[in-house]
C-alpha cells in the first residue's frame, strides 16, 4: 500500500564484528588468549631478616599470654579454694633428732609369767630379778620426772615468746579503731577492684575477689601485728632446742648414776648416752603460720569498707547542707566584714564614692560565690567531725568485744602449738627411757 514501509524496506544496521574477531572479508586475524601472569614481590635483606624475628616475637607473646592466664586462673582457684575451707590444717614440722637406735635387739619389757599372766615386772624374787624391777621402776619415776620438767619448760617458752600477746593485741585494735582506717580500707576495696577489672582470667568472680582481698588485708596485719612470726619463730626454736639438750641431759644422768652393766648396753648398742655437741640442733621446728592467721576474727571486720563509704557520703551530705543552709548567713557575716573593710578603706582616702559602693562590691563579689563555697566546707568539717566521733562510740562500744575475740585467737593458736611441742619431747623422752628399759633385760640375760 502506498505511503506504508515495511521491515524489508528499512535500511539494516552495520555489524560490527567484535575486538579479536574477523568480519565478513575482513583481514583481522584472531587473537590468542594470553593466561594471567604472576606477580613476583621481591623482599629485600632486611624483611627478610626480620620476618623470622617477628614471627618468634609473636609466638612469645602469645605463649606468655596463654601462661598468664593459666597462672591466673590456677591462682585464683588456689585461693578460692582456701577461702572457702571451713578450717585450716595446721601443717608444723616439730620434731627431736635424738632418736634410739637399738634396732631389732630392742624387746618390750612385758613379761609372761609362768602361769600365762602379762605383767610389766618380773615376777620372780631372785636377786637378779629384783635388781631388774628396782631398775625398771626407778626408770619410771625418773621419765615421769623429766617429762613433768619438760613440760614447765615448755610452757616457759610459749609464755617467753608471747610475753607481749595483750599489749599486741592491744595496740593492734587502737590500729583497727584509728578513724582512718575505714578509708584505707575503702581505697583498698577500690584499688582492689580496680585491678581485678583489668586482670583477665581469674576463677574468682568479681565481687569475691575483692572480698577475699580485702580479707587478706586484715590477715596479713594480724599476721604481723599479733602473731608476729619474725619474732616469735626464732623464740621457739630456740627455746625448744634448749629443752630437749635439758631433757637429754637428765637422761644420761639418770643411766650414769644406774647399774655399770646397763650403761656398757646402751653405750655400746645405742647412741642415746652419746653427749651432743652445741653446735648440733638437736630439733626440726617450722611452724605453719600462715594457717593460724585464718584464726583472726574477720567476721568483725567486715563492715570498715562500708564504713569508709559511709564516712564519705556523711561528708558529702554535710557538705550540701552546709552550702544550703550555712552560706546565707556565711554571706551576710562576710558581707558586713567587707563593708567594715570598705568603710575604713572609705575613710583613709576620704571619699564617698568607695563607701556607695561598698554593698554593690560586697554583694557582687562575696554572696554569690562565697559564701556558699565556705558553707560546703564547713558542712565538710562538720560530717567529717560526726564521722569521727561516731567512729569514737565504735570503738566504745566495740573494742573490749574485738580485743577478745583475738586473744581467743591467738590462745588458740598457742595451745595448739604447745600441746605439738609437749607430746613430740614426752615421745623423745619415751623412746629413750623404752630403751633403757629393754637394756636391763638384755644386759642381764
Amino acid at each position: 500500500m502506498a505511503g506504508r514501509t515495511t521491515d524489508i524496506d528499512k535500511p539494516r544496521a552495520a555489524t560490527v564484528p567484535a575486538r579479536g574477531e574477523a568480519g565478513d572479508g575482513g583481514d583481522a586475524a584472531p587473537k590468542r588468549r594470553r593466561g594471567k601472569q604472576l606477580k613476583v614481590i621481591r623482599r629485600g635483606v632486611l624483611a627478610t631478616v626480620l620476618r623470622p624475628i617477628a614471627l618468634s616475637v609473636a609466638v612469645i607473646i602469645g605463649a606468655y599470654g596463654v601462661v598468664t592466664l593459666a597462672s591466673n586462673y590456677w591462682r585464683s582457684y588456689l585461693r578460692h579454694a582456701e577461702h572457702s575451707k571451713a578450717a585450716h590444717d595446721d601443717r608444723s614440722i616439730i620434731d627431736v633428732l635424738l632418736k634410739p637406735n637399738l634396732g631389732g635387739d630392742r624387746v618390750d619389757l612385758v613379761i609372761r609369767d609362768v602361769d600365762g599372766k602379762v605383767r610389766q615386772v618380773v615376777a620372780s624374787q631372785s636377786q637378779t630379778d629384783r635388781f631388774v624391777n628396782e631398775t625398771i621402776l626407778m626408770l619410771d619415776d625418773e621419765r615421769d620426772r623429766i617429762k613433768q620438767a619438760a613440760d614447765a619448760d615448755i610452757d616457759e617458752i610459749f609464755a617467753n615468746a608471747f610475753a607481749d600477746k595483750q599489749e599486741s593485741i592491744d595496740a593492734y585494735a587502737d590500729w583497727f579503731f584509728e578513724w582512718k582506717r575505714s578509708y584505707i580500707v575503702l581505697k583498698e576495696t577500690l584499688t582492689s577492684a580496680a585491678n581485678r577489672f583489668i586482670q583477665a582470667g581469674e576463677y574468682e568472680s568479681m565481687s569475691e575477689a575483692v572480698e577475699n582481698d580485702v580479707q587478706d588485708y586484715f590477715m596479713r596485719h594480724y599476721q604481723e601485728q599479733v602473731l608476729k612470726p619474725e619474732v616469735r619463730d626464732q623464740k621457739i626454736s630456740r627455746g625448744l632446742d634448749q629443752v630437749v639438750r635439758r631433757a637429754h641431759e637428765s637422761y644420761r644422768r639418770v643411766i650414769a648414776n644406774g647399774d655399770l652393766r646397763l650403761q656398757l648396753f646402751l653405750a655400746r648398742h645405742t647412741s642415746s648416752l652419746k653427749e651432743v655437741p652445741a653446735d648440733q640442733s638437736v630439733t626440726t621446728v617450722v611452724l605453719d603460720w600462715d594457717a593460724q592467721k585464718w584464726k583472726a576474727p574477720t567476721y568483725l571486720m567486715e563492715d570498715r569498707a562500708f564504713d569508709g563509704i559511709a564516712g564519705v557520703g556523711k561528708a558529702a551530705a554535710a557538705g550540701t547542707v552546709g552550702a544550703l543552709v550555712l552560706g546565707p548567713v556565711i554571706n551576710r557575716a562576710m558581707a558586713r566584714s567587707f563593708g567594715m573593710l570598705s568603710r575604713r578603706f572609705a575613710t583613709s582616702l576620704g571619699t564617698r564614692l568607695a563607701l556607695a559602693e561598698k554593698g554593690a562590691v560586697a554583694g557582687t563579689l562575696v554572696q554569690p560565690a562565697g559564701g556558699t563555697a565556705v558553707g560546703a566546707v564547713a558542712g565538710v568539717m562538720i560530717g567529717i567531725a560526726a564521722d569521727y566521733f561516731i567512729n569514737e562510740a565504735d570503738e566504745a562500744f566495740n573494742r573490749d568485744k574485738f580485743v577478745v575475740a583475738n586473744g581467743e585467737a591467738l590462745g588458740a593458736t598457742i595451745e595448739l602449738w604447745r600441746g605439738k611441742v609437749k607430746a613430740n619431747v614426752r615421745s623423745a623422752i619415751d623412746r629413750w627411757f623404752d630403751d633403757a628399759r629393754s637394756g636391763v633385760v638384755l644386759a642381764e640375760n
